[in-house]
């Protein structure tokens, strides 16, 4: 019966007369095999899904059901059946109430809900005519009514959602023939469900009301596999199918099926089975559609319904049988095979073309790609190529390159730069010397001295050689400055020589704009500028006063009219002249690396910034930053100083380490979608419980003991995963963004009870941000003894207890009232006594039992009080014993202490009742007279002064005399403060003191 079948396809073949095309460039010329641990092992993988959250499913006969995070592979058979056994799965999807349906082969469907935590299984009963048809279950599709469509090997059943999540599976009519077949696939048009079946294709009415059966062979029905339809595809409502036998177009107006067929002149190639047809989203060319199978993957022209020749042949992955196919967000290719796991295509966007491929380089007598130092345009737009042998350079008008080597015995590692003047000539600088060619017959480069011997220099290196005129050109010498060369008289001068006596210093580039000047850019000293209407050479100051790190600078690029851009390690700065302003570009803003070696501009409105970690385009319409890597064509992700540069049709050329790339900025194929960032793993005090996160978790509750959190998110971008980066920041705790990171794992410790939101921001390998951060809101509980009803509940008892323990000693209580009462009164007389001792104690010296200074105050504001009250006068008078120092010195301290309590004495003896004394500190005494005149208070101290004079003290078997000087004032104003009062005395004092002591003075 297959015989027939081919005999009819070779007669439609020899039928077409199409001629054979070019082949076509696809995008897609490398697949890998996954070769890591879990990934790597699979065997067969019969279904790839990829879900609305950005993760590829793999249903696998290996480990089940595998989720990829771009990442890691997670095994989740263990959510879809609890227990150790081995379950092959066919096919997958997850709907949008967070369902993952899983058919397996043998086992039935089963699923599990990611809010829940719950699986549930469903099976053939023979007791129930809407029960799955079979356990072995083909595939799985849902439709636009949201309908869950099984496939299994003895007929199809759907499920419906009938309220909120409850899924109801539901049977086709006993009669309907698609009860009985074996359902290999279904699709969907405008008003059909199309189901694969091993009996030809049936189209069935979404209302489930008609159906129709269509048959690729006639005249072979029955239980044969000439009719089997293997898969089914609707691209813009036309219907295809594939077969053991190839793909076939179904003409639904004629309901027929056209083959599709090799081109003529292909030779003899045979059709191929398909088990899987998928089209391309992301294709430029959405006429064409991929088909899977036994020969690997084939792509299809819709309109000529011709396999397509690719650039290696007609197919990928020849060896191969293809059963599924699914793109990822970027639009990468995963191929699940049978027997042989899985394949990464990545798509190649050929973003970048390699400017001197390996074939063209072997040709020129070099074996492999060098390190490009240089790239320059000359004028013409003649290519030419700086790196550590010579030059090369490509004629702009032929395409054709040449090899220019540097004599050996030179000892050249490395070309600083390249210029080609108005006379046509090329210069070449090096790391020890300048040389020259004629740029247009460049047959060799020959030495070049004349500078060196005018300048009277050995073999200092030029780094940079840039033209101020038609005949006049500016040399940058390492260590040593900038030297002005004229083309016409062949002589050379200094221009500046700031750098020497700073070893290892240089200029390495020198920039000019039109208004500003002539700038330099140097390795340790910062940015020097000559300004248009100057011939000096003055240091300048790029980063403002609070930046940090040193004044060495990497390049400097000038953007007319006013804009200076300078490479640093700490990123680029981008300096407006006109109005002041600078802006420091990082890893902070989306900079692949902070090291920046390279700055240019396109014509397209681009700044592109060369870096050590790949090449970034800035737009500063948008402020955005989109980075390339490896990933995106580049040979290498480490770029070379300032090795860039563009011809006059806009066309960039960049060096590497590896070679160098050029491009055409206006072409350059971007993914601009923005990634999502997905919570995928996390534990709790240690204990993984990352199944709680499900597939998007907004929220997470922590008891009281659970201390410490780790989270770990994937920003799910497998474009280039490694160089995802994110940042995350913890409202309720710490507003602030933390830095860009790549760790994708967050801790936590010791979170206080409360509610916190963690936000995650995830950026991909191109520095595109995610359109908004990923929330989940974390609950920590409050311990039991802390939350509002303990507390109630607290009050509550101590209420009881208070109250019981008040009813059962009421009348103790009262019994004892009365002792109580009178023990009371015996204590708070008691604690009146003790209050009033310790208030004397307070206001009392200790030595002399006079006041202190605390306890005279309070007395002056008393008495002060009731003499302005009565309009009487005041009087304040300081006392100072004489010599003292000379008593505690010959005495000692025991006798100095016997004077001031004689003293004290007299005092107390001699004043009346309504005058107070204190000790105001040391051998300083203090005296208030209430209603004392001057004069008065004079005599009163006069007659103290006497008697204190007179005082004879026994000492160490002598008799000792001390006597006394006064300070008096008097106020007939009582209303007057004790500083003035002491202000007056005290002035008063100090002049008795100086006047020989021993004596009264009033002020």
């Amino acid at each position: 019966m297959r015989l027939i079948v081919l005999k009819i396809l070779l007669v439609v073949l020899g039928c077409l007369q199409l001629s054979i095309g070019h082949a076509k460039t696809v995008e897609f010329n490398q697949f890998e095999r996954l070769s890591d641990q879990l990934g790597g092992r699979q065997s067969s993988v019969y279904a790839i899904y990829r879900s609305s959250h950005d993760f590829l499913w793999f249903a696998t006969d290996t480990d089940g059901v595998l989720r990829y995070d771009g990442y890691n592979y997670e095994p989740w058979s263990q959510q879809l059946f609890p227990s150790s056994e081995r379950v092959s799965y066919s096919s997958l999807l997850v709907t949008s109430d967070e369902n993952l349906w899983a058919a397996t082969w043998g086992n039935g469907l089963v699923s599990w809900n990611a809010n829940t935590q719950v699986s549930r299984r469903y099976m053939h009963s023979t007791d129930s005519p809407a029960s799955l048809r079979d356990d072995r279950v083909q595939t799985l599709f849902q439709d636009s009514q949201q309908r869950l469509w099984v496939g299994t090997l003895n007929g199809l059943s759907y499920l419906e959602d009938i309220a909120d999540g409850d899924w109801q599976m539901q049977g086709l009519p006993a009669e309907h023939p698609l009860r009985t077949q074996r359902i290999w696939w279904l699709a969907e048009s405008n008003d059909s469900l199309w189901v694969a079946t091993s009996q030809g294709l049936y189209q069935l009415s979404l209302d489930l009301a008609q159906w129709q059966h269509y048959l690729l062979n006639a005249a072979e029905e029955g239980p044969n596999r000439q009719n089997e339809i293997r898969t089914v595809a609707v691209f813009d409502e036309e219907v295809w199918i594939g077969t053991d036998f190839g793909v076939f177009f179904f003409n639904q107006e004629y309901q027929q099926f056209e083959p599709v067929t090799f081109p003529a002149g292909a030779g003899n190639l045979s059709q191929v089975r398909s088990n899987v047809l998928l089209s391309d989203p992301f294709a430029a060319d959405y006429g064409t559609f991929w088909s899977g199978g036994a020969g690997g993957l084939y792509l299809i022209d819709r309109e000529r319904k011709q396999y397509i020749e690719l650039q290696d042949g007609w197919s990928k992955l020849a060896d191969v049988d293809v059963r599924s196919i699914a793109f990822d967000s970027v639009g990468d290719m995963w191929v699940g095979a049978r027997d042989q796991g899985i394949f990464f295509g990545r798509r190649d966007r050929q973003n970048f073309t390699t400017t001197i491929d390996i074939d063209q380089l072997t040709a020129l007598g070099l074996p492999d790609q060098r390190a490009i130092n240089v790239v320059y345009y000359g004028p013409n737009d003649d290519l030419w190529l700086g790196f550590a042998e010579g030059v090369l350079h490509q004629d702009a008008q032929t395409q054709a390159w040449q090899m220019l080597y540097f004599p050996p015995e030179d000892f050249v590692n490395q070309v600083e730069t390249l210029f080609v003047d108005t006379d046509d000539t090329l210069w070449v600088a090096t790391n020890t010397r300048l040389y020259r060619a004629n740029a247009n017959n460049p047959n060799k480069l020959e030495r070049f001295t004349l500078l060196h011997e005018q300048l009277a220099l050995s073999d200092q290196a030029v780094n940079e050689i840039f033209p101020i005129s038609d005949d006049e050109l500016l040399l940058a010498f390492w260590g040593e400055g900038i030297a002005r060369f004229n083309l016409t008289t062949q002589t050379a001068t200094w221009e500046f020589q700031g750098l020497a006596g700073l070893r290892g210093n240089q200029v390495y580039d020198i920039a000019h704009l039109e208004q500003f000047g002539y700038f330099a850019a140097t390795r340790y000293s910062g940015v020097f500028q000559r300004a248009s209407d100057s011939e000096q050479w003055q240091s300048i100051a790029i980063k403002p006063p609070e930046a940090s790190g040193g004044d060495d600078f990497l390049c400097v690029y000038a953007e007319p009219p006013a804009t200076l851009w300078l490479c640093s390690v700490e990123g680029v700065w981008r300096v407006n002249l006109a109005d002041g302003t600078q802006q420091l570009l990082s890893m902070e803003h989306g900079l692949p690396s902070d090291r920046v070696v390279g700055v240019h501009a396109d014509t397209e409105g681009y700044v592109w910034l060369l870096t050590s970690l790949g090449l970034a385009r800035y737009d500063a319409t948008t402020e955005s930053i989109i980075n390339f890597g490896l990933n995106d064509g580049l040979p290498a992700e480490v770029m070379l100083r300032q090795s860039v540069d563009i011809n006059s049709a806009g066309r960039l050329t960049i060096g590497s380490v590896q070679g160098a790339v050029s491009f055409d900025p206006a072409a350059i194929s971007l993914n601009a979608k923005s990634p999502q960032v997905a919570l995928t793993e996390l534990l709790i005090s240690g204990e993984d419980r990352s199944t709680e996160l499900g597939f998007a978790a907004s929220q997470l509750t922590l008891a009281p003991e659970e201390r410490s959190l780790v989270v770990q998110y994937s920003v799910l971008d497998f474009h280039d995963a490694a160089r995802n980066s994110g940042r995350y920041r913890l409202l309720g705790a710490n507003d602030e963004w933390s830095d860009w990171s790549f760790n994708r794992e967050i801790s936590f410790a010791g979170l206080a009870a409360g509610d916190y939101v963690l936000q995650i921001e995830g950026r991909n390998s191109q520095g595109i941000v995610s359109s908004e951060p990923t929330e989940l809101a974390i609950r920590v509980l409050r311990p039991w003894w802390q939350t509002t009803w303990a507390l109630v509940l607290a009050v509550v008892l101590l209420g009881l207890a208070i109250y019981m323990l008040l009813r059962l000693r009421f009348r103790a209580l009262e019994a004892a009232n009365k002792r109580l009462d009178e023990e009371v009164q015996i204590r708070t007389q008691e604690l009146e006594q003790a209050n009033a001792q310790l208030l004397r104690q307070s206001q009392t010296d200790p030595l002399t039992g006079l006041l202190n200074r605390r306890g005279f105050s309070e007395r002056f504001i008393q008495t002060q009080q009731f003499l302005a009250q009565r309009n009487q006068a005041i009087a304040l008078a300081l006392l100072d014993v004489d010599y003292f120092k000379q008593v505690n010195d010959r005495y000692g301290h025991d006798i100095g202490d016997e004077v001031l309590r004689h003293i004290a004495s007299i005092l107390q003896q001699r004043l009346r009742k309504d005058d107070f004394i204190g000790r105001w500190g040391g051998e300083e005494f203090i005296l208030l007279l209430p209603n004392t005149d001057a004069e008065s208070a004079v005599r009163v101290c006069e007659a103290l002064r006497k008697a204190i004079a007179e005082l004879l003290i026994q000492a160490r078997g002598q008799q000792l005399a001390v006597t006394a000087t006064f300070g008096v004032t008097a106020q007939n104003d009582a209303n007057v403060s004790l500083e003035k009062l002491l202000k007056h005395a005290d002035d008063a004092l100090y002049q008795g003191k100086s006047s020989g002591r021993n004596q009264v003075v009033i002020r």
